[in-house]
């Protein structure tokens, strides 16, 4: 599927002479692609990445806050279980000396 309109055929523009580049000097050379509709700023693509990365930080802070006030609950549950345990093992009449 073509998704770029077809380029007219050049009728008087003289044929690029053939340079020989080696995979070094492509890589380190910036060549912009000619006919390319789509272009995004930058600086929008930072932002947008920065607000993506916020976003992900404060859902994993408030599910680890829920998650951690879940056990806070589960442990006083718990200890006041335990606190009881103790208080019918004892007995009444096998308090302290």
């Amino acid at each position: 599927m073509d998704l770029q309109a077809p380029r007219p055929a050049a009728t008087t523009a003289p044929a690029p002479a053939a340079t020989v580049t080696t995979a070094d000097d492509r890589s380190t050379s910036f060549r912009p692609v000619a006919g390319g509709t789509e272009l995004q700023s930058g600086e929008k693509l930072l932002v947008e990445a920065y607000a993506a990365i916020w976003l992900i930080l404060f859902v994993m802070v408030l599910l680890s806050w829920r998650r951690q006030r879940g056990l806070d609950e589960r442990m006083n549950v718990l200890s006041s279980a335990i606190d009881k345990a103790r208080a019918s093992s004892e007995g009444p009449d096998e308090g302290g000396a």
